[in-house]
């Protein structure tokens, strides 16, 4: 409690006289409540504080005595007279007397006490190290030397910024109060306070309240300490701020002390980018950066950024607090409060939230659009706090296979493999044993805000509008239950270029057109797959704007969807990963590289199907240990390599791979996780002094692309290999050769994937 006290006055007091002025009546504000419910300081009929007013002698006895053990001695009414200038009828007659008779104060050789005088810094002082069970024994004989040496050495004046002789303001005698509280009295373990049973805890975040968090009971406070009950005067605007709490009886806040009052907002999450988070308050965006480590203070309870990362979604609000250099201080994190989910079906799909779409901000799939661009079957929600619709169109059409933990209450279904949360109640209704599907329906799923289950639509409803095309990568015949009778029918999974998996029961297998570009159609709620000829010869080069852009003379949509796949050769496994447009720009692209070009009715490209542009979907590692055996026609390998640092085994039994020992390589795998293919990457540049920047490496003079998911490794002299963070590097990159290597030339989409760094001898 001292320790809050000397830094809140000090920064609010020491700086200039102007500061003293403008800050000091914060704190003084903030140790009222306490001092209110004590009964030791309260304010005017109108509850003015009257900081400024100088106090009288009379009042600081009153005072004195409402803080000492003598409290409960003063009798309202009494006739006595303890001084001839004191008379009976005195308001301040009681509280003179029992000061007086149990030697808090002392009235002058004339008889009088002179209760209208103002009281001075000494006496004041003096009456309140009285309180404490301080004496003329300990005093001495030198007045006030002696009681002001004890007052200070005890802390009785600490952040008090008066000297012997100046008169005393209700604030200064107020901080005098405040400090003898958090101060042992003399003898004593404790501090003072304790003997109104009453404790102070410094350091103490407010992080929640019953008002907005329902898993806090209604008139509680979760801190950063634990949960407490409080009174009907507390303030709930101190939420989300760091100071020192007075409680009563071990379980009830009778006042919060802010500390020093530093900057804080309120924000509302937009979107998140790995450590950092784009936020929304007052009009604008900003970004947060985050540590893993940064506190973080969720429903009362502390942790980390690190352990909250994956909740964070988009309407979530972050209440900051930073430190006076303005670094992040802690975070209080609350779940959103958004609206939804509501499936679009009409045009005034906006009235089921009450709102006007006209004035809102719409997302879409994290991109604004105007109302004319959203569609049917659209996930929408709505944040009153961004003032904003979030929609989304993500669907993944599947077989129904199982509910958990039954059909009668579903909580989550699995559809082609896959398991889903239920996030409505239309889609429970649905999906439930007394809904419209049954165990072994093709079923499309409309996914909303954080990938659950908010509406469902039968693939009988299907009709030739609803054709898609994609990449078909799985097909074959699925076991599955229906009205408790097992049954087996032919499926196909395919990839569309929105990077979503279809999985679609068929009317027959199609093995000899796997891994071939394919239109889907439905009949009576059965796909039909068609592999497409080749289309019109596109090529040229990508230009790519969050506007849309152009490939060659081409128009670009807006929405523009693309994924590009690892193989057309129907006797391999294949491999298909999305793509996001701003990755091909200013690259050419071939005729060769394009599968597939959709258009909308606009005529702008909506969708590209691409052959391996931009080797992304491939791991990439480094050859631990590399063996082969036999000749002919019978050759088997084995090989270890480190993706990420972590190492991992492959044998392989007629296969051999090209591959050295060291050797940086690209390892090709299928969607299933198996190897497909080893092959080395090419040695771009060597040298020292290699510094990073983003997302580029600088050597030698030159900067390069690095991709994502760089990894830089060292190795010592018997191939130990471990990894670097580019900070690692940075700091001692004159300590390193290094050596980058890519995939294939940046102008073809390639990346810096691997940098190797040996230390220098």
């Amino acid at each position: 409690m001292k320790k809050l006290l000397s830094v809140l006055i000090a920064a609010l007091l020491i700086c200039t006289n102007s500061a003293f002025v403008t800050a000091a009546p914060q704190f003084s504000e903030n140790v009222a409540p306490l001092l209110a419910e004590l009964k030791i300081m309260q304010g005017d009929p109108d509850g003015n504080l009257r900081l400024d007013d100088l106090v009288s002698r009379a009042e600081c006895a009153k005072i004195a005595v409402a803080s000492s053990s003598f409290r409960d001695m003063v009798a309202i009414g009494s006739k006595t007279s303890p001084f001839k200038d004191v008379t009976a009828d005195n308001w301040a007659a009681p509280y003179v007397t029992v000061a007086v008779k149990n030697g808090l104060c002392k009235g002058y050789l004339d008889a009088t006490f002179r209760p209208s005088g103002t009281v001075i810094y000494e006496e004041a002082l003096t009456m309140f190290l009285r309180v404490l069970g301080y004496s003329e024994a300990d005093f001495g004989s030198s007045w006030p030397d002696g009681q002001i040496g004890i007052a200070q050495n005890i802390g009785l004046c600490d952040t008090l910024y008066k000297s012997r002789g100046e008169a005393m303001t209700r604030r200064d005698v107020m901080t005098v109060v405040y400090n003898m509280l958090s101060t042992p009295a003399k003898g004593a373990a404790q501090d003072y306070l304790s003997e109104f049973d009453r404790t102070i805890t410094d350091d103490v975040i407010l992080t929640a309240s019953g008002r907005d968090n329902s898993s806090i009971e209604a008139g509680k406070v979760a801190t950063s300490v634990g949960t407490f009950k409080v009174t009907d005067s507390f303030d709930y605007s101190n939420i989300g701020k760091r100071g020192s709490i007075s409680v009563r009886n071990n379980d009830t806040i009778v006042a919060f002390i802010p500390n020093t009052e530093q900057p804080t907002s309120r924000y509302i999450v937009y979107s998140i980018l790995g450590d950092s988070v784009i936020t929304y308050a007052n009009g604008g965006f900003d970004q947060l950066d985050f540590s893993t480590t940064t506190p973080v203070y969720e429903d009362g309870q502390p942790s980390s950024y690190a352990s909250i990362a994956q909740k964070i979604a988009m309407g979530d609000v972050l209440s900051v607090k930073y430190k006076d250099n303005g670094a992040i201080d802690y975070v209080i994190y609350e779940e959103g409060n958004i609206t939804g989910p509501v499936t679009v079906d009409n045009s005034m799909w906006y009235n089921e939230f009450g709102a006007d779409a006209s004035s809102m901000m719409i997302m879409r799939d994290g991109s604004r659009i105007d109302a004319s661009e959203v569609k049917i079957n659209d996930v929408a929600y709505y944040s009153q706090d961004l003032n904003l619709f979030m929609l989304y169109s993500k669907k993944v059409t599947g077989v129904y296979e199982s509910a958990s933990p039954n059909r009668d209450i579903p909580s989550s279904v699995t559809v082609s493999g896959t398991s889903y949360e239920i996030e409505s109640v239309e889609a429970f209704r649905k999906l439930s044993s007394a809904g419209d599907f049954k165990i072994g329906d093709t079923i499309k799923l409309l996914l909303g805000k954080n990938g659950e289950i908010a509406d469902v639509i039968s693939q009988s409803s299907l009709n030739n509008t609803d054709d898609v095309y994609g990449y078909l990568i799985e097909t074959g015949t699925k076991e599955t239950t229906v009205n408790n009778s097992k049954a087996v029918k032919p499926y196909a999974k395919v990839i569309l270029p929105s990077g979503e998996a279809g999985e679609y029961v068929t009317s027959r297998q199609y093995d000899n057109i796997l891994n071939s570009i394919v239109k889907v159609t439905f009949k009576d709620g059965t796909a039909q797959l068609t592999a497409l000829a080749p289309q019109e010869s596109i090529s040229g080069i990508f230009n790519w704007s969050s506007k849309g852009g152009t490939l060659g003379k081409y128009t670009l949509s807006s929405e523009l969807e693309i994924i590009e796949v690892s193989t057309t050769v129907t006797s391999e496994a294949g491999a298909a990963a999305k793509v996001f447009p701003a990755r091909l720009n200013k690259l050419t692209l071939s005729d060769s590289d394009i599968l597939y070009v959709g258009k909308n009715s606009d005529g702008e490209i909506s969708t590209l199907i691409l052959e391996d542009v931009t080797g992304d979907m491939h791991s990439y590692g480094i050859m631990s240990s590399v063996s082969s055996r036999g000749g002919g026609m019978s050759v088997s390998g084995s090989y270890s390599y480190l993706v990420n640092g972590q190492e991992k085994f492959l044998s392989t039994n007629n296969t051999i791979y090209n591959i050295s020992k060291g050797q940086a390589a690209q390892i090709k795998l299928a969607a299933n996780g198996s190897v497909m293919g080893i092959v080395p990457l090419t040695k771009t540049a060597d040298g020292t002094d290699a510094k990073t920047n983003g997302n580029l490496i600088t050597l030698g003079g030159k900067s390069y692309t690095m991709s994502d998911n760089i990894t830089i490794y060292t190795k010592d002299s018997s191939y130990n290999y471990s990894v670097l963070t580019k900070d690692e590097l940075n700091s001692n990159s004159s300590d390193y050769n290094v050596t980058l290597y890519s995939d294939k030339p940046e102008s073809r989409g390639g990346r810096v994937r691997i940098v190797m760094a040996i230390k220098r001898n």
